[in-house]
């Protein structure tokens, strides 16, 4: 018994190994509890319509937007064991709590309880494990009842213990422990299912799920199938003794065609149900764990939730992995597919890969570069000399340098040209000798043919070659001078179409042979940068220096794509190679085994490749989260750093670019899910998410626009305030203005009425001095003719003293005398000349006296008549004296008023007084 038991056992072991051996991996992706900083145990996993990852964490709720994980934990720090995004709103169940999630319009996840409806039901310790949307309303399992969520209320459907419960032909079917199948009734009511299922009598159903009219029932160590009251068991015996092994945990339906069968013990199983075919994928393969807790599938790609992680395999990736975990393989430098066996050339040896099976072939360890098929024989470049495969072993053509490539020289020639360390041998298939050309002294590469007697040889360091021969005899070799002007490292030369054609530094060379020169090759100008890996007939593969990218052109229309994503990075970097098998196969050498790539999926993918939406999750400064259903507006001294979280779930997207657009223009790319802008100029602004795919993008449906709020000083209070003072001060400067016009007015005013009143003074004192000058002169003439008159009488008066004898009447002489001296002495004339002299000179003999009091009135008179700039001539007549008495008087007068000799009277008394 027990040797049976071990056999099985063995016998288990063995199928699961060959299950695992025979097919190739898809790409799967691995999230530690490190890179999504929970706990190790994810219970159960979902997606929404955009894509968005949900996992019921140990520690809460995890999400996964494609760029950041976030957990949200429960305030009482429950397990999470269940999760459903449903309408907007995400449903969680744990120990004795369910309730929803719901994006908040900050973008912030606010948890509501339902506990509360859920008071007057008797619950017993209830542990919620699956969730389901059914009929408007929200099902909810534990293992001891089924509760519904309908209009705000929740009600206990059943308290069955069941296992497992899912939607079947619009009727809920949940799974008694160990007791067949049952359904609800409209009225909730429980009814078994239709049909004989005594099949599956006493067993435990781990799970149920619905394949187009099938429902799987999910045992732990069976598989079965429903439909029109049938039940039945799959008669897959390998799959049926894989899943006894492996205990049963979650089945998922991907296609009509296809299922995932998620396991206790060993990872996943993709199940093909047309050709009743599967594969495992098992820690072997590239998961974390075995231990498959929940399930979860959208566009091609299988979410895992695990005992430890999550991971996610691309079901439909055109591109799938051999690995070699052991690390005995190292890197991969060529491949050979024989008879469905695998040679791989690496840098530890040549290997034979057969039903998954590695094998390093005896005597064949050390670096192995090239491996070379010619007329179905197998010939390796190794590190120790040229090689050849012959039944799995190991055959030493020329061990006496290490070799690089080997190459036929013609079609029907049976030799072999093998450029190797220290030169080139000429190899015969026939005789097996091998022959040194001893004029190559260098190593060299590779090699290319011109034609029947010249070839060309790339040195590793120092260049080109070209070798002229008559049947590998008398060798003529000429060293090209550097192309593009500088020393070529590692050049590459190929004959496309009859012509030689090198790439060094990076540029694309033809060789000319009228000029005997290289020249640029203008047909692969646009493809700098680029090394050809593979030529056929129909292909060429190129590999970007830069980016790490593989195109497969023809050279005409048709290109495809491949980036060092979808290869996991792990392409031999500057010694990439991709071997072609057929029409849709190529593999590419990696650094730890080969990818596999089917060419047409590749194509569709490219042509059908879903680009998911990404989209805004939260938007925050350092201070507060502002909501997303309308436009924001940040001030300006929170504007330094402004925080948007973003999202791009997992998709054939390769990056998610940014721009914004306002009075600054940003573009960029979101790293790590978050894009920070810095000390933004105030006004508005627009964001725009783009998703980049394979030539393909996908943008937010609606952009975000926000405002950058101005400072304070710029604010429209303060441009109010800023407006009342420039009012302000426009009126106070047109009140000054108005002032001053009127102080300006006055001032005209008063200088009109100062400048009138001048004038009238002016006209007034010319008035005065015309009459004064009038005055003066009727003064002048009045005095003149008054001394005219005087000398008139004082002459006729000494006419009459000289003939006085002659007078008989001396009486009448006499009184005629006095009557003429009265007349020159009328004081009756000096009144009037006083009065108008005062009038013309006001003051001058008030002023005069007040300086000369001594002055008599005859002193006074003279005074005056000097005054008038008057000669003594003049003044004798009017003062009824002499002249030579004036100039007496005169004398005195100078003396009384104590005047040098040298001073003129006349004009003493006209300047100062």
């Amino acid at each position: 018994m027990k040797k049976c038991i071990v056999n099985c056992l063995l016998f288990i072991g063995l199928l699961v190994s060959h299950a695992y051996s025979q097919e190739l991996v898809p790409p799967i992706q691995n999230f530690s509890p490190t890179d999504y900083s929970a706990a190790s145990q994810n219970w159960d996993i979902a997606l929404d319509e955009r894509g968005v990852v949900y996992s019921a964490n140990n520690q809460g709720l995890l999400i996964y937007d494609g760029l950041a994980w976030e957990l949200f934990p429960l305030e009482s720090q429950s397990i999470i064991r269940s999760v459903l995004p449903h309408d907007g709103r995400i449903y969680t169940g744990s120990y004795q709590e369910f309730g929803y999630w719901k994006t908040q319009a900050n973008g912030c996840m606010e948890y509501n309880s339902l506990t509360h409806l859920m008071s007057e039901l008797d619950m017993q310790s209830d542990e919620f494990w699956e969730i389901i949307a059914f009929n408007d309303a929200i099902l909810f399992r534990s293992f001891g009842a089924v509760y519904e969520y309908k209009d705000d209320k929740i009600t206990k459907m059943s308290d069955v213990v069941s296992t497992a419960f899912e939607v079947f032909q619009d009727r809920l079917v949940f799974a008694p422990r160990k007791n067949g199948l049952s359904f609800f009734t409209q009225d909730n009511n429980v009814k078994p299912l239709e049909g004989d299922l005594s099949l599956i009598d006493g067993i435990n159903i781990r799970d149920l799920a619905v394949s187009g009219d099938t429902l799987l029932i999910g045992g732990k160590e069976a598989l079965f199938g429903y439909s029109g009251e049938k039940l039945w068991r799959f008669r897959n015996e390998k799959l049926n003794q894989l899943l006894k092994s492996s205990e049963l945990n979650h089945i998922i339906s991907v296609s009509n065609k296809e299922i995932i069968l998620g396991t206790i013990k060993n990872g996943v199983i993709q199940y093909d149900l047309e050709n009743d075919t599967f594969q495992t994928f098992n820690r072997r393969s590239g998961l974390q764990n075995n231990t498959i807790l929940g399930l979860a599938y959208m566009k091609g790609r299988l979410w895992l939730a695990q005992d430890k992680g999550l991971d996610v395999i691309d079901l439909e990736a055109p591109v799938k992995f051999y690995t070699d975990l052991t690390g005995e393989l190292g890197a991969v430098y060529d491949l050979e597919v024989s008879k469905d066996q695998f040679y791989l050339a690496s840098n530890t040896g040549v290997y034979k890969l057969t039903d998954g099976k590695l094998n390093l072939i005896e005597n064949a360890e050390d670096h192995a570069w090239n491996l070379e098929k010619i007329d179905n024989d197998i010939y390796v470049n190794h590190n120790t000399g040229i090689y050849k495969i012959v039944n799995d072993q190991f055959i030493p053509v020329d061990t006496r340098t290490g070799s690089f490539s080997t190459k036929k020289i013609g079609e029907n020639d049976p030799r072999l040209l093998v450029g190797h360390y220290t030169g080139v041998s000429l190899y015969d298939r026939k005789d097996g000798e091998t022959r040194e050309l001893n004029e190559i002294t260098f190593p060299v590469k590779d090699l290319i043919f011109e034609n029947e007697h010249t070839f060309w040889a790339a040195h590793p360091y120092e260049g080109i070659y070209k070798v002229q021969h008559d049947n590998f005899r008398g060798l003529e070799i000429d060293k090209v001078k550097p192309l593009g002007g500088r020393e070529n490292f590692n050049p590459k030369i190929y004959n496309i179409n009859n012509q030689v054609v090198s790439y060094a530094n990076d540029e694309w060379y033809r060789y000319n042979p009228f000029k005997d020169d290289f020249e640029i090759f203008e047909e692969f100008r646009d493809l700098k940068n680029s090394r050809l890996i593979y030529k056929d007939a129909q292909y060429y593969v190129f590999v970007n220096s830069e980016t790490g990218d593989f195109t497969i052109t023809d050279l005409k229309n048709d290109s495809i794509s491949l980036n060092p994503e979808q290869l996991n990075f792990r392409q031999v970097k500057m010694n990439e190679n991709i071997i072609r098998e057929n029409d849709s196969v190529f593999y590419v050498t990696l650094n730890d085994g080969f990818a596999k790539i089917d060419l047409h999926k590749l194509h569709n993918n490219m042509e059908d490749q879903w680009i998911s939406v990404p989209y805004i999750k939260e938007v925050s400064d350092d201070l507060q989260s502002y909501p997303l259903s309308k436009m924001a507006e940040i001030p300006y001294k929170n504007a330094r750093n402004i925080s948007f979280k973003v999202g791009m779930p997992v998709s054939e997207a390769q990056e998610l670019r940014y721009s914004l657009d306002g009075e600054e223009e940003l573009t960029g790319t979101a790293e790590s899910g978050q894009i920070n802008f810095r000390n933004l100029k105030h006004g508005e602004y627009e964001l725009q998410l783009s998703a980049i795919g394979n030539g393909v993008s996908r943008q937010l449906n609606n952009s975000y626009k926000f405002i950058v709020a101005p400072p304070w000083y710029l604010s429209v209070t303060m441009k109010m305030v800023y407006i009342m003072i420039i009012l302000s001060l426009f009126f106070l400067a047109f009140w000054l203005n108005k002032q001053k016009l009127k102080k300006h007015q006055l001032q005209l005013e008063a200088k009109f009425e100062k400048e009138h009143a001048e004038r009238l003074n002016r006209l007034e004192k010319e008035r005065l001095m015309n009459e004064i000058d009038l005055k003066r002169k009727e003064l002048a003439n009045t005095t003149m003719m008054a001394a005219k008159k005087n000398e008139v009488l004082m002459e006729i008066q000494g006419e009459l003293n000289k003939d006085k004898s002659k007078f008989s009447n001396q009486f009448r002489l006499k009184h005629i005398m006095n009557k003429i001296n009265n007349a020159v002495k009328n004081k009756d004339e000096w009144q009037v000349f006083e009065t108008n002299f005062n009038e013309v000179h006001e003051d001058f003999f008030k002023d005069l006296l007040k300086e000369y009091p001594k002055l008599t009135s005859k002193d006074l008179k003279l005074c005056s008549y000097l005054k008038m700039n008057l000669s003594s001539k003049e003044i004798a007549p009017l003062m009824g004296i002499s002249v030579r008495g004036v100039e007496v008087h005169r004398y005195r007068l100078r003396k009384k008023m104590k005047l040098d000799g040298d001073v003129n009277l006349t004009k003493f008394l006209i300047k100062n007084f």
